[in-house]
């Protein structure tokens, strides 16, 4: 059977740095010896595990598997490639997912928000708390919604990055201590 490169990649629940990467090909190929995945920003920049000198991030075979990758240290926007390698690391397979957005630090920070607001209903009408949560809730769904309409790296990360800001400053926009 012939070889149909592929994979999926997602956050993982509770860790807002990890990518879950999971190999979905079919199919065989005896010569494959290696894989690698490509984390880039919209900036073409590469995410990689702290202490990696590569451009990349190795993934063992054998194919069919999984790994978790501590990639991200905010919210990204990401192209994401994979290459299936021959034993000269020639490439003789890639697969590629055009723009995926990672939103779990600001989506834990905003059900935060939430169970706060469980506990303290009143916070709702302290210090624009409603607004600013609601400009949170918007970043973040703006940046969703660029890479699914459109695919689009560079406006979803300018999203994300303004959920980023909210987050970072969140001593500013929302009263935690009433």
């Amino acid at each position: 059977m012939s070889f149909s490169a592929s994979f999926t990649a997602q956050s993982v629940s509770g860790s807002n740095s990890d990518i879950l990467f999971t190999d979905s090909s079919v199919g065989s190929d005896g010569a494959i010896s290696s894989r690698r995945i490509y984390a880039i920003t919209d900036v073409g920049t590469f995410l990689v595990e702290d202490g990696s000198s590569l451009e990349y991030s190795v993934w063992a075979l054998p194919l069919a598997t999984t790994i978790t990758l501590d990639l991200l240290d905010k919210d990204y926007a990401l192209k994401l490639v994979c290459q299936w390698l021959n034993s000269s690391d020639v490439v003789l397979y890639d697969y590629t997912i055009d723009a995926q957005g990672f939103t779990q630090y600001s989506e834990n920070f905003s059900f935060g928000l939430t169970q706060m607001l469980t506990g303290n209903p009143m916070l709702i009408n302290d210090n624009n708390f409603a607004q600013n949560k609601w400009a949170l809730r918007d970043d973040i769904d703006s940046g969703n919604q660029a890479i699914l309409q459109a695919s689009d790296l560079y406006n979803a990360q300018r999203a994300y990055d303004r959920a980023t800001a909210l987050r970072l400053s969140s001593q500013y926009y929302f009263n935690e201590n009433s």
